[in-house]
């Protein structure tokens, strides 16, 4: 009889394991697996958004770095545009500065031609008195008054020509 209490215990104890097995799974471990699933779920969505907003904050840095770029370009550009307006000024100054001087010396030497002349005509004007008042002076003597103012007007037109000349 103890075999068969044996066997019935056995049984019982199987039957008893099998219903345990099935409380346990319905109460214990389908309850835990669906918390589990949620729970994996959940990080594997985190895990998608993550990767999303790297993948976003990826392109925005590329974007920042190509406008950066782009804002160093537009800089040099304008560097290179202001260094040759800057030669573009200097070379205008420069070039009004040779202008003004050259009309300066140009005046300057038209003065001194002018002033040259002026002199020249002041001696030849010196010299045709001092010649006529000497041909006056010698040929009132010799000559009679209208042969000598004759040879006078002749002597001042000739040198007067030859002042021209």
């Amino acid at each position: 009889m103890s075999e068969i209490l044996s066997g019935w215990t056995l049984l019982l104890q199987i039957v008893n394991f099998v219903i345990f097995s099935v409380l346990a799974y319905f109460l214990f471990y389908k309850p835990f697996k669906m918390i589990t699933e949620e729970r994996k779920n959940i990080i594997q969505k985190n895990i998608q958004t993550a990767e999303e907003i790297r993948k976003d904050v990826e392109k925005i840095k590329q974007e920042l770095e190509s406008k950066l770029n782009e804002i160093y370009k537009e800089r040099e550009r304008i560097i290179q545009e202001s260094m040759k307006e800057a030669e573009n000024i200097k070379n205008y100054i420069i070039e009004e500065a040779q202008n003004k001087a050259n009309e300066i010396q140009s005046k300057a030497l038209k003065e001194i031609e002018l002033a040259q002349k002026k002199v020249i005509d002041e001696i030849k004007n010196t010299y045709i008195e001092i010649v006529s008042s000497l041909a006056k002076g010698v040929l009132k003597e010799v000559v009679d008054q209208n042969i000598n103012k004759k040879i006078i007007e002749v002597t001042k037109e000739k040198l007067k020509e030859i002042e021209k000349n």
